[in-house]
Formats: structure tokens, C-alpha cells, sequence
């Protein structure tokens, strides 16, 4: 799984660090590479805490790739069920279950802090999911 990198965009994820949650400040580094997906382990250089690159996504913990969870997960309403899921990717229910509980726990908490943290209305952050679909489809 060969991938570039762009650190600026992490963040020390250690809430005692003084560089908790400020990007682009030039103190996360590439500590190596593990995992049969080569997924980067981060330092930050401020408090030598280190981190996954997946840490704070839906794919952290998980052992399957990213695009393979995205691709099932995408078919998910075509197919109309996990049973025809699992039989249509070759992964069982209990895979596919789990996925969609990482993933519906992840959707759940960036719309708690885009309503809590931001003080967003509803309609608001609806705006923000409508202008990222936009967005992955203009990208196509």
C-alpha cells in the first residue's frame, strides 16, 4: 500500500501536548511503517507521543484496506442487506456489521462536534455532508 503522506495536516493527538491539535506545525514525523498495509506511525517530535495515521478515522484498529471497507460499505445500499453484501464481496456479516459500527460511531461524532463544539445548526452541518458529496463527485 505505497501512499504519500501529508503531515501537515496531523495533529498531536495527546491532549497534554503543547501542540494538541494545532496542524502544520512541523512537529509530526514518519516514526516507520507497519502493518501488511504499510500504515505510517507518526511521532510527534514536542512530546515523542506516537500515533497511527488512522488514529481519529473510521479505519483506525481496523485490518482490512480503506478502499476495501469504502468499496463494501458504498454497496451497502445497493444491495439492501449484509446478507447480500457478504455474499456479493466475500465477507462475512460479522465483518461487514462491524465496519458499519465503526463507521456509523465515527459519522456520529464528527456531527456531535460539528453541533456541540461548533454550535452548528442542524441544517448547517446537513449543508457541510451536502457540499462534501458535491465535492468527492466533482473529483471523480
Amino acid at each position: 500500500m505505497n501512499h504519500e503522506i501529508e503531515l501537515s495536516k496531523y495533529w498531536c493527538p495527546r491532549k497534554d501536548c503543547r501542540d494538541y491539535g494545532k496542524t502544520g506545525k512541523g512537529n509530526i514525523i514518519i516514526k516507520e511503517k507497519y502493518g501488511k498495509e504499510e500504515r505510517y506511525l507518526l511521532k510527534c517530535k514536542t512530546c515523542k507521543h506516537c500515533f497511527s495515521e488512522t488514529r481519529g478515522t473510521a479505519f483506525f484498529c481496523l485490518h482490512a484496506p480503506k478502499e476495501e471497507v469504502l468499496r463494501v460499505l458504498a454497496m451497502l445500499p445497493e444491495k439492501g442487506s449484509i446478507r447480500g453484501l457478504a455474499r456479493a464481496t466475500n465477507h462475512s456479516q460479522s465483518t461487514i456489521i462491524s465496519w458499519i459500527r465503526v463507521a456509523g460511531k465515527h459519522c456520529r461524532e464528527v456531527n456531535e462536534y460539528y453541533l456541540n463544539e461548533l454550535k452548528l445548526e442542524r441544517v448547517q452541518v446537513d449543508e457541510i455532508w451536502s457540499y462534501i458529496k458535491k465535492r468527492k463527485k466533482s473529483e471523480r
